[in-house]
């Protein structure tokens, strides 16, 4: 599709590009740049995201199974190195997504559901059983393991003791705050660290918008989901800064997103690495001191 036909298309399904970039998990200042034609040459992962939400033959309803399945086929990963071992990497709709190589392929871990589910739904769950809500779909969280808990405890403190010297709004919640990730009912998360600088975004059901910061750890039953799913969705919805802690590899993946595509970075440490983040200039973590 022309980028003429896909405005065109955009007209005609009605979609905001506020839409368009939840659909797609391309930025909105990415999207209006190449819609009013200031973007030149895009990328031809953005480009291909947009014509998958806007195709006539195909229309994505959001449902990221979709996505991972026809947009990443195998081939579309990449070996390269890190450190004495290799990482996966895709090109996720302009972001390079890091894939474990303990972690299967992500088409391996959708299944399509007929039913789509509903906040009330997560609501409704028995006590003591926690899932999360994306695109209609609820994902059940099992339990962590001991160093899966360490590692939250410890950044949990050191984030904390950072905020607490320097002062500042920012605030560190460790994993069962309730995140609506993009300030309705649509997507409900529970993120193994949130730090929220907004005030504002703070109620009593938990944090409504976009944390500024989420750490992930991976655990056998949630690498996909941190690292594919929750990746774009994170993305998408204005995180600034997103980590995915991976114990048994002892790496850490860091994505920043600055709503501007060309100024977006991802990183890759050990832990023995002092890893910098970018909301806070003076903290730096070495995971190894503590684990």
């Amino acid at each position: 599709m022309t980028i003429q036909e896909m405005i065109e298309r955009k007209r005609e399904l009605g979609y905001s590009n506020e839409h368009l970039s939840e659909l797609t998990g391309v930025p909105i200042p990415t999207i209006q740049k190449i819609f009013s034609g200031k973007t030149k040459s895009p990328r031809m992962a953005t480009i291909r995201a947009l014509e998958a939400a806007l195709s006539p033959s195909r229309r994505l309803s959001g449902d990221l199974t979709e996505v991972v399945k026809h947009e990443f086929p195998g081939t579309a990963y990449q070996e390269q190195p890190f450190g004495s071992h290799s990482k996966k990497t895709a090109d996720l709709y302009g972001t390079t997504a890091f894939l474990p190589d303990h972690v299967s392929e992500p088409q391996a871990s959708f299944a399509a559901k007929k039913k789509e589910y509903t906040i009330e739904d997560i609501y409704a769950l028995p006590e003591g059983v926690r899932a999360e809500l994306i695109d209609g779909q609820i994902y059940y969280m099992g339990s962590s393991g001991r160093i899966h808990q360490e590692i939250i405890g410890e950044l949990h403190v050191e984030v904390a003791n950072y905020i607490r010297s320097h002062g500042g709004p920012c605030k560190v919640y460790e994993s069962h705050l309730a995140v609506f990730l993009f300030g309705d009912n649509s997507t409900y998360v529970e993120p193994d660290l949130t730090i929220v600088c907004n005030p504002d975004k703070l109620d009593d059901r938990g944090c409504v918008g976009a944390p500024d910061w989420i750490v992930e750890v991976l655990s056998p039953s949630s690498g996909r989901m941190d690292c594919i799913v929750k990746l774009i969705k994170y993305r998408a919805a204005g995180v600034r800064e997103y980590w995915i802690v991976d114990p048994k590899m002892r790496t850490i993946a860091t994505y920043r997103f600055s709503g501007e595509e060309e100024e977006e970075q991802v990183e890759f440490y050990s832990f023995d690495d002092k890893v910098p983040c970018s909301l806070f200039p003076e903290l730096q973590i070495r995971l190894s001191e503590f684990v």
